[in-house]
Protein backbone atom coordinates (compact mmCIF):
# COMPACT_ATOMS: atom_id res chain seq x y z
CA UNK A 1 0.00 0.00 0.00
CA UNK A 2 1.42 3.67 -1.16
CA UNK A 3 1.68 6.01 2.05
CA UNK A 4 -0.89 8.58 0.44
CA UNK A 5 -3.69 5.55 -0.14
CA UNK A 6 -2.24 4.33 3.49
CA UNK A 7 -2.75 7.96 5.45
CA UNK A 8 -6.27 8.62 3.35
CA UNK A 9 -7.55 5.07 4.57
CA UNK A 10 -6.39 6.06 8.19
CA UNK A 11 -7.79 9.35 8.10
CA UNK A 12 -11.56 8.27 6.96
CA UNK A 13 -11.65 5.54 9.78
CA UNK A 14 -10.33 8.47 12.40
CA UNK A 15 -13.23 10.65 11.16
CA UNK A 16 -15.62 8.79 11.79
CA UNK A 17 -14.61 8.43 15.21
CA UNK A 18 -12.60 11.88 16.88
CA UNK A 19 -13.31 15.06 16.70
CA UNK A 20 -9.92 16.05 15.25
CA UNK A 21 -6.77 13.66 13.82
CA UNK A 22 -3.66 14.19 12.59
CA UNK A 23 -1.37 11.60 11.02
CA UNK A 24 2.33 11.28 10.53
CA UNK A 25 3.77 8.36 8.25
CA UNK A 26 7.53 8.28 8.23
CA UNK A 27 9.69 6.22 5.67
CA UNK A 28 12.93 5.47 6.71
CA UNK A 29 16.29 3.93 5.01
CA UNK A 30 18.96 4.37 6.86
CA UNK A 31 22.56 2.71 6.49
CA UNK A 32 24.82 2.83 9.64
CA UNK A 33 28.49 1.99 9.95
CA UNK A 34 30.14 2.12 13.46
CA UNK A 35 33.76 2.34 14.60
CA UNK A 36 35.25 0.82 17.63
CA UNK A 37 38.85 1.31 18.36
CA UNK A 38 40.80 1.25 14.96
CA UNK A 39 37.98 -1.30 12.86
CA UNK A 40 34.80 -1.43 11.61
CA UNK A 41 32.72 -2.50 14.35
CA UNK A 42 29.52 -2.97 12.86
CA UNK A 43 27.62 -2.40 9.54
CA UNK A 44 24.04 -2.53 9.11
CA UNK A 45 21.20 -1.26 6.84
CA UNK A 46 17.35 -0.47 8.09
CA UNK A 47 14.11 0.27 6.79
CA UNK A 48 11.23 1.36 8.49
CA UNK A 49 7.76 2.98 7.82
CA UNK A 50 6.14 3.71 11.05
CA UNK A 51 2.98 5.79 11.52
CA UNK A 52 1.68 7.84 14.09
CA UNK A 53 -1.91 8.84 14.94
CA UNK A 54 -2.73 11.90 17.37
CA UNK A 55 -6.30 12.24 17.85
CA UNK A 56 -8.60 14.62 20.23
CA UNK A 57 -11.57 13.94 21.49
CA UNK A 58 -14.22 16.18 24.13
CA UNK A 59 -10.24 18.27 24.13
CA UNK A 60 -8.56 15.50 24.95
CA UNK A 61 -5.42 14.02 23.20
CA UNK A 62 -4.39 10.77 22.93
CA UNK A 63 -1.52 9.23 20.51
CA UNK A 64 -0.19 5.98 19.57
CA UNK A 65 1.83 4.50 17.05
CA UNK A 66 2.90 1.05 14.94
CA UNK A 67 4.89 -0.43 12.16
CA UNK A 68 2.50 -2.85 12.27
CA UNK A 69 0.68 -1.18 9.02
CA UNK A 70 -1.84 -4.09 8.26
CA UNK A 71 -3.34 -3.74 12.23
CA UNK A 72 -3.55 0.09 11.80
CA UNK A 73 -7.33 0.04 13.65
CA UNK A 74 -5.81 -1.31 16.23
CA UNK A 75 -3.71 2.05 16.78
CA UNK A 76 -6.58 4.16 15.78
CA UNK A 77 -8.31 2.24 18.96
CA UNK A 78 -5.16 2.94 21.42
CA UNK A 79 -4.82 6.48 20.55
CA UNK A 80 -8.70 6.77 21.49
CA UNK A 81 -8.03 5.37 24.96
CA UNK A 82 -5.26 7.13 25.67
CA UNK A 83 -6.93 10.18 24.89
CA UNK A 84 -9.58 9.37 26.98
CA UNK A 85 -7.14 8.58 30.18
CA UNK A 86 -5.58 11.98 29.50
CA UNK A 87 -7.01 15.18 30.93
CA UNK A 88 -8.97 17.69 29.64
CA UNK A 89 -7.13 20.53 27.96
CA UNK A 90 -8.84 23.60 26.18
CA UNK A 91 -5.70 24.65 23.99
CA UNK A 92 -5.50 20.93 22.07
CA UNK A 93 -5.81 22.01 18.86
CA UNK A 94 -4.77 21.00 15.57
CA UNK A 95 -3.42 23.56 13.00
CA UNK A 96 -5.85 25.02 10.01
CA UNK A 97 -5.18 24.30 6.26
CA UNK A 98 -3.34 27.07 4.26
CA UNK A 99 -2.17 27.65 1.06
CA UNK A 100 1.17 28.99 1.12
CA UNK A 101 3.78 27.11 1.35
CA UNK A 102 7.48 27.94 0.79
CA UNK A 103 9.40 26.13 -2.33
CA UNK A 104 12.03 24.11 -0.91
CA UNK A 105 14.58 23.31 -2.90
CA UNK A 106 18.04 20.62 -2.20
CA UNK A 107 16.89 19.20 0.61
CA UNK A 108 16.38 15.09 -1.37
CA UNK A 109 19.69 14.63 -2.75
CA UNK A 110 19.30 11.97 -5.22
CA UNK A 111 22.83 10.38 -5.74
CA UNK A 112 22.82 9.95 -1.59
CA UNK A 113 19.39 7.70 -2.21
CA UNK A 114 21.28 5.79 -4.35
CA UNK A 115 24.34 4.98 -1.91
CA UNK A 116 24.61 1.78 -1.11
CA UNK A 117 26.38 0.34 2.46
CA UNK A 118 29.25 -0.54 0.20
CA UNK A 119 29.93 2.67 -0.15
CA UNK A 120 29.63 3.99 3.41
CA UNK A 121 31.83 1.39 4.74
CA UNK A 122 34.43 2.67 1.95
CA UNK A 123 34.44 5.73 3.51
CA UNK A 124 34.31 4.48 7.11
CA UNK A 125 37.45 2.98 5.95
CA UNK A 126 38.97 6.19 4.79
CA UNK A 127 38.22 7.72 8.69
CA UNK A 128 40.11 4.83 10.09
CA UNK A 129 43.04 4.92 7.46
CA UNK A 130 43.98 8.32 7.14
CA UNK A 131 43.83 8.52 11.13
CA UNK A 132 46.29 5.59 11.51
CA UNK A 133 48.65 7.17 8.71
CA UNK A 134 48.34 10.79 11.32
CA UNK A 135 49.92 9.13 13.82
CA UNK A 136 46.91 8.62 15.92
CA UNK A 137 44.19 5.94 16.90
CA UNK A 138 40.62 5.56 16.26
CA UNK A 139 38.40 4.97 19.50
CA UNK A 140 34.99 5.51 18.10
CA UNK A 141 32.92 7.37 15.44
CA UNK A 142 31.16 6.25 11.69
CA UNK A 143 29.35 6.90 8.92
CA UNK A 144 25.54 7.25 8.31
CA UNK A 145 22.99 8.16 5.83
CA UNK A 146 19.29 8.67 6.17
CA UNK A 147 17.01 8.91 3.14
CA UNK A 148 13.26 10.02 4.87
CA UNK A 149 10.18 10.90 3.34
CA UNK A 150 7.24 11.97 5.71
CA UNK A 151 3.39 12.71 5.65
CA UNK A 152 1.59 14.57 7.59
CA UNK A 153 -2.61 14.82 7.26
CA UNK A 154 -5.20 16.18 9.48
CA UNK A 155 -8.54 16.55 9.69
CA UNK A 156 -8.22 20.24 9.30
CA UNK A 157 -7.18 19.68 4.99
CA UNK A 158 -4.01 19.74 5.73
CA UNK A 159 -1.29 17.45 3.53
CA UNK A 160 2.13 18.07 3.49
CA UNK A 161 4.69 15.82 1.82
CA UNK A 162 8.37 15.74 1.80
CA UNK A 163 11.61 13.72 0.80
CA UNK A 164 15.13 14.26 2.52
CA UNK A 165 18.35 13.10 2.51
CA UNK A 166 21.04 13.46 5.61
CA UNK A 167 24.49 12.50 6.18
CA UNK A 168 27.01 12.45 9.23
CA UNK A 169 30.43 11.37 9.50
CA UNK A 170 32.51 11.48 13.07
CA UNK A 171 35.83 10.32 14.74
CA UNK A 172 37.20 10.31 18.16
CA UNK A 173 40.97 9.47 18.43
CA UNK A 174 43.28 9.63 20.77
CA UNK A 175 47.50 9.71 20.59
CA UNK A 176 50.14 8.93 23.11
CA UNK A 177 51.21 11.97 25.91
CA UNK A 178 53.97 11.17 27.79
CA UNK A 179 52.12 9.17 30.27
CA UNK A 180 48.74 9.86 29.52
CA UNK A 181 46.96 10.53 26.33
CA UNK A 182 45.54 13.02 23.72
CA UNK A 183 41.97 12.94 23.01
CA UNK A 184 40.01 15.03 20.41
CA UNK A 185 36.26 14.39 18.59
CA UNK A 186 34.80 16.07 15.23
CA UNK A 187 32.01 15.39 13.38
CA UNK A 188 29.85 16.26 10.01
CA UNK A 189 26.58 16.80 8.85
CA UNK A 190 25.42 17.17 5.33
CA UNK A 191 22.48 16.79 3.39
CA UNK A 192 24.29 14.94 0.53
CA UNK A 193 26.90 12.52 1.00
CA UNK A 194 29.24 14.45 -1.77
CA UNK A 195 29.79 17.05 0.85
CA UNK A 196 30.87 14.96 3.59
CA UNK A 197 35.16 14.91 3.14
CA UNK A 198 36.73 11.65 5.37
CA UNK A 199 40.17 13.11 4.94
CA UNK A 200 39.52 16.13 6.43
CA UNK A 201 37.78 15.43 9.34
CA UNK A 202 40.08 12.86 10.24
CA UNK A 203 43.23 15.06 9.55
CA UNK A 204 41.51 17.77 11.47
CA UNK A 205 40.85 15.70 14.77
CA UNK A 206 44.24 14.57 14.79
CA UNK A 207 46.01 17.66 14.36
CA UNK A 208 44.07 18.88 17.05
CA UNK A 209 44.84 15.52 19.17
CA UNK A 210 48.48 15.83 18.29
CA UNK A 211 48.56 19.90 19.45
CA UNK A 212 47.03 19.58 22.45
CA UNK A 213 49.98 17.56 23.52
CA UNK A 214 52.30 18.37 26.73
CA UNK A 215 49.64 21.05 27.83
CA UNK A 216 50.48 23.67 30.53
CA UNK A 217 48.68 25.19 33.71
CA UNK A 218 46.94 28.19 33.77
CA UNK A 219 46.46 30.54 36.49
CA UNK A 220 43.27 31.72 37.46
CA UNK A 221 42.17 35.03 35.86
CA UNK A 222 40.06 36.67 33.70
CA UNK A 223 40.41 36.60 30.51
CA UNK A 224 39.27 36.60 27.10
CA UNK A 225 38.13 33.16 25.49
CA UNK A 226 37.39 32.75 21.80
CA UNK A 227 34.48 29.47 21.66
CA UNK A 228 35.12 27.40 18.49
CA UNK A 229 32.10 26.19 17.05
CA UNK A 230 31.39 23.44 18.92
CA UNK A 231 31.88 25.17 22.37
CA UNK A 232 29.53 27.80 21.13
CA UNK A 233 27.01 25.70 20.10
CA UNK A 234 26.95 23.90 23.41
CA UNK A 235 27.15 26.55 25.52
CA UNK A 236 24.46 28.50 23.79
CA UNK A 237 21.64 26.12 24.41
CA UNK A 238 21.02 27.28 27.84
CA UNK A 239 20.24 30.70 26.36
CA UNK A 240 18.28 29.44 23.28
CA UNK A 241 15.94 28.08 25.71
CA UNK A 242 15.14 30.77 27.23
CA UNK A 243 13.39 31.94 24.06
CA UNK A 244 10.90 28.54 23.76
CA UNK A 245 7.56 30.19 24.45
CA UNK A 246 6.87 27.03 26.76
CA UNK A 247 9.44 28.17 29.17
CA UNK A 248 8.10 31.27 29.02
CA UNK A 249 4.74 30.42 30.03
CA UNK A 250 6.04 27.43 32.75
CA UNK A 251 7.83 30.92 34.32
CA UNK A 252 10.90 29.41 33.85
CA UNK A 253 12.50 31.57 30.99
CA UNK A 254 14.66 35.12 32.15
CA UNK A 255 13.21 36.74 29.13
CA UNK A 256 9.26 35.74 29.95
CA UNK A 257 8.41 39.49 30.46
CA UNK A 258 10.89 41.00 28.51
CA UNK A 259 9.42 41.63 25.09
CA UNK A 260 10.75 44.99 23.21
CA UNK A 261 13.44 44.99 25.68
CA UNK A 262 17.19 45.02 25.31
CA UNK A 263 18.17 41.78 26.23
CA UNK A 264 21.67 41.38 24.39
CA UNK A 265 24.05 43.58 22.99
CA UNK A 266 22.74 45.86 20.31
CA UNK A 267 25.42 44.22 17.59
CA UNK A 268 23.40 40.85 17.87
CA UNK A 269 20.42 39.61 15.58
CA UNK A 270 19.16 36.03 15.73
CA UNK A 271 16.78 34.39 13.75
CA UNK A 272 14.65 31.06 13.12
CA UNK A 273 14.50 30.27 10.00
CA UNK A 274 13.01 26.98 8.38
CA UNK A 275 13.23 28.46 4.61
CA UNK A 276 17.03 28.99 4.53
CA UNK A 277 18.58 27.24 1.62
CA UNK A 278 20.76 24.13 2.11
CA UNK A 279 20.46 24.46 5.90
CA UNK A 280 20.01 21.19 7.55
CA UNK A 281 16.74 22.04 9.24
CA UNK A 282 15.14 23.33 6.59
CA UNK A 283 11.81 21.88 5.75
CA UNK A 284 8.61 22.81 4.05
CA UNK A 285 6.76 22.41 6.99
CA UNK A 286 7.11 21.77 10.66
CA UNK A 287 6.16 18.50 12.32
CA UNK A 288 2.44 19.43 12.35
CA UNK A 289 1.88 20.99 8.85
CA UNK A 290 2.53 24.75 9.69
CA UNK A 291 4.45 26.28 6.55
CA UNK A 292 8.00 27.04 7.29
CA UNK A 293 9.22 30.49 8.02
CA UNK A 294 11.63 33.31 9.00
CA UNK A 295 11.20 34.25 12.63
CA UNK A 296 13.23 37.44 14.11
CA UNK A 297 14.20 36.68 17.50
CA UNK A 298 16.35 39.45 18.70
CA UNK A 299 16.72 42.18 16.67
CA UNK A 300 19.94 44.21 17.52
CA UNK A 301 19.80 43.23 21.22
CA UNK A 302 16.48 43.78 21.72
CA UNK A 303 13.68 40.48 22.26
CA UNK A 304 11.12 40.72 19.61
CA UNK A 305 9.55 36.78 20.07
CA UNK A 306 9.40 33.30 21.44
CA UNK A 307 9.25 30.10 19.47
CA UNK A 308 5.54 28.94 19.45
CA UNK A 309 3.81 25.71 17.95
CA UNK A 310 0.28 25.17 18.12
CA UNK A 311 -0.76 24.34 21.34
CA UNK A 312 1.30 27.12 22.92
CA UNK A 313 0.47 29.63 20.69
CA UNK A 314 -3.28 28.93 21.35
CA UNK A 315 -2.50 29.85 24.80
CA UNK A 316 -1.52 33.31 24.33
CA UNK A 317 -3.93 33.50 21.84
CA UNK A 318 -1.15 33.76 19.37
CA UNK A 319 0.40 31.95 16.05
CA UNK A 320 2.71 29.46 15.28
CA UNK A 321 5.82 29.69 14.32
CA UNK A 322 6.10 26.73 12.70
CA UNK A 323 8.40 25.53 15.51
CA UNK A 324 6.57 22.33 15.97
CA UNK A 325 9.29 19.11 15.73
CA UNK A 326 9.92 15.67 16.32
CA UNK A 327 11.99 12.91 16.44
CA UNK A 328 9.94 10.67 14.19
CA UNK A 329 6.84 8.91 13.87
CA UNK A 330 7.29 7.52 17.56
CA UNK A 331 6.60 10.81 19.60
CA UNK A 332 4.07 13.82 18.97
CA UNK A 333 5.17 17.06 18.01
CA UNK A 334 7.45 19.34 20.72
CA UNK A 335 8.69 23.04 21.03
CA UNK A 336 12.17 23.46 19.13
CA UNK A 337 14.35 25.42 16.89
CA UNK A 338 14.96 25.09 12.91
CA UNK A 339 17.59 27.22 11.87
CA UNK A 340 19.20 29.51 14.30
CA UNK A 341 21.09 31.98 12.73
CA UNK A 342 23.33 34.31 14.68
CA UNK A 343 24.47 37.62 13.25
CA UNK A 344 26.90 39.97 14.78
CA UNK A 345 27.81 43.31 13.23
CA UNK A 346 31.35 42.95 15.30
CA UNK A 347 33.80 40.98 14.40
CA UNK A 348 37.28 40.48 16.78
CA UNK A 349 39.72 38.27 15.23
CA UNK A 350 42.44 36.00 17.30
CA UNK A 351 45.06 38.45 16.31
CA UNK A 352 43.46 41.56 18.09
CA UNK A 353 44.17 39.81 21.30
CA UNK A 354 47.25 40.31 23.30
CA UNK A 355 46.29 37.63 26.08
CA UNK A 356 43.41 34.96 26.46
CA UNK A 357 42.03 31.25 25.54
CA UNK A 358 40.75 29.61 22.74
CA UNK A 359 38.50 26.57 23.90
CA UNK A 360 37.24 24.09 20.90
CA UNK A 361 34.52 22.22 23.12
CA UNK A 362 33.13 22.50 26.19
CA UNK A 363 32.39 19.70 28.44
CA UNK A 364 29.20 19.92 31.24
CA UNK A 365 27.22 22.12 29.58
CA UNK A 366 23.99 20.55 30.28
CA UNK A 367 24.31 21.30 33.81
CA UNK A 368 23.90 25.12 33.64
CA UNK A 369 20.88 26.70 35.40
CA UNK A 370 18.02 26.76 32.76
CA UNK A 371 16.88 29.80 34.42
CA UNK A 372 19.58 32.25 35.85
CA UNK A 373 21.78 31.02 33.37
CA UNK A 374 24.73 30.54 35.69
CA UNK A 375 27.44 27.65 34.27
CA UNK A 376 30.70 26.33 35.16
CA UNK A 377 32.28 24.15 32.43
CA UNK A 378 35.52 22.49 31.63
CA UNK A 379 37.39 23.48 29.00
CA UNK A 380 38.57 20.57 25.93
CA UNK A 381 41.11 20.88 23.82
CA UNK A 382 42.18 24.41 25.13
CA UNK A 383 45.01 26.62 24.04
CA UNK A 384 46.11 30.14 25.26
CA UNK A 385 46.63 32.89 23.29
CA UNK A 386 49.60 35.34 23.53
CA UNK A 387 49.84 38.35 20.65
CA UNK A 388 47.37 37.02 18.64
CA UNK A 389 48.01 33.65 18.13
CA UNK A 390 47.14 30.57 18.82
CA UNK A 391 50.72 29.04 21.40
CA UNK A 392 50.45 26.48 23.71
CA UNK A 393 47.71 24.18 24.84
CA UNK A 394 45.70 23.87 27.95
CA UNK A 395 45.91 21.65 30.75
CA UNK A 396 42.65 21.00 32.65
CA UNK A 397 40.59 24.23 33.38
CA UNK A 398 37.03 25.69 33.80
CA UNK A 399 35.31 28.52 32.34
CA UNK A 400 32.59 29.95 34.58
CA UNK A 401 30.08 32.51 34.47
CA UNK A 402 26.62 33.29 32.72
CA UNK A 403 25.40 32.80 29.63
CA UNK A 404 22.83 35.71 30.00
CA UNK A 405 25.43 38.10 30.59
CA UNK A 406 27.79 36.67 28.14
CA UNK A 407 25.67 37.68 25.29
CA UNK A 408 25.49 41.57 26.49
CA UNK A 409 29.17 41.95 25.42
CA UNK A 410 29.86 39.16 23.05
CA UNK A 411 31.08 39.65 19.30
CA UNK A 412 32.17 37.06 16.76
CA UNK A 413 35.73 36.32 16.44
CA UNK A 414 35.38 35.37 12.64
CA UNK A 415 33.24 35.90 9.32
CA UNK A 416 32.82 32.09 8.71
CA UNK A 417 30.07 30.28 10.11
CA UNK A 418 29.19 26.42 10.57
CA UNK A 419 26.14 24.45 11.06
CA UNK A 420 25.93 22.17 14.60
CA UNK A 421 22.28 20.94 14.23
CA UNK A 422 19.99 24.09 14.71
CA UNK A 423 23.09 26.33 15.45
CA UNK A 424 24.44 28.41 11.97
CA UNK A 425 27.24 30.00 14.21
CA UNK A 426 30.87 31.69 13.95
CA UNK A 427 33.57 31.11 16.47
CA UNK A 428 31.91 33.61 19.82
CA UNK A 429 34.30 35.93 21.40
CA UNK A 430 33.82 36.53 25.07
CA UNK A 431 35.47 39.50 25.90
CA UNK A 432 35.68 38.43 29.99
CA UNK A 433 35.62 35.54 31.57
CA UNK A 434 37.03 33.41 34.79
CA UNK A 435 39.30 30.95 33.36
CA UNK A 436 39.85 28.81 36.42
CA UNK A 437 43.50 26.78 36.03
Amino acid sequence: MQMMELADNTLEQLNKKTDHAEIYIEQAETLDVNIQNDEINYAEEQKILGIGIRVIKDQKQGYAYTTQIKNVENTINQAIKNAKLNTKDENNCLPEKTTEYPIIKNQNDQKTRETDLEEIIDLTKILIDTTKEQKCNPTAGGFASLNSHKLILNTNNISIEEKQTRCSASIEVNTPDNETISNAYHYDTQIALKNINPFKIAENTCKLALDSRSPKKIETQDLPVILDYEASASLLGTFMAALTSENKQRQRSIFKDKENQQVTTEEFTLYDDGTMPNALKTSVSDDEGIPSQKTVLIKDGVLKNFIYDTYHAKKENKISTANAVRNSYTSTPSLGFTNLQLNFKETTPINSISEGLIVNNVIGAHTANPITGDFSVEVSNAFKIENGERTYPIKKAMISGNIFDIMKTTTKATKTTRQLSSYITPKILIKKIRVIG
